[in-house]
């Protein structure tokens, strides 16, 4: 998306607060920033509510903006990490997970199909597993997949009772930050259900 013409005198009115000044802004990236969550979600009413919701932060985080740096990537950062936040938190909220599979429910029967979501998981999660050192690989498999503990991991493996405990650290982490690049909000929910 291109600048907009004298976006930094607009964001320095902004920041002391002209609310005008802020409805340019959000005019001017509202349509972008909504195309780029909905990648995120596919789901369009999320999406708006995300967008709503960073906006909101813009506003309220308003005197830490420098108008001088970009922008945009600065706005796309605050959207990005506050999707992760919204998967994150369908991970603890039963409540916010069930109104998200309803949304999706009126809007299109379609995609509520459990069965292709799994699906989608399963084999997000398998191709993150090809992608981990066989080391990290065999910690994974031992503690997650056959219920040992650090302690007996470690000695199966011959490693430190640390080492295994950073290795899980690291493959859950991995995991996750590969599906929630190459899977959708809905694919991320059931990683984060499937942890809880």
């Amino acid at each position: 998306m291109e600048r907009m013409a004298s976006e930094e005198e607009v964001l320095l009115r902004m920041i002391s607060g002209d609310e005008l000044a802020f409805s340019s802004i959000y005019r001017h990236y509202h349509s972008s920033l909504y195309i780029y969550l909905l990648r995120f979600c596919k789901v369009p009413s999320l999406a708006e509510d995300l967008v709503h919701d960073v906006f909101l932060k813009i506003w309220e985080i308003r005197a830490r903006i420098n108008p001088q740096l970009s922008f945009s990537g600065y706005l796309y950062r605050i959207a990005r990490n506050h999707v992760f936040k919204t998967i994150a938190k369908l991970s603890t909220d039963e409540q916010m997970r069930e109104q998200l599979f309803l949304q999706l429910t009126q809007q299109d029967a379609g995609l509520t199909d459990l069965a292709v979501r799994a699906r989608e998981y399963d084999r997000l999660f398998q191709e993150a597993l090809s992608q981990m050192t066989s080391q990290r690989l065999n910690v994974f498999r031992l503690c997650r997949q056959e219920g040992k503990t650090y302690d007996e991991a470690a000695a199966i493996l011959g490693i430190s009772r640390d080492t295994v405990k950073k290795h899980m650290v690291l493959s859950m982490r991995f995991i996750q930050d590969y599906i929630f690049r190459h899977g959708d909000i809905l694919v991320a929910a059931f990683l984060v259900a499937s942890t809880i």
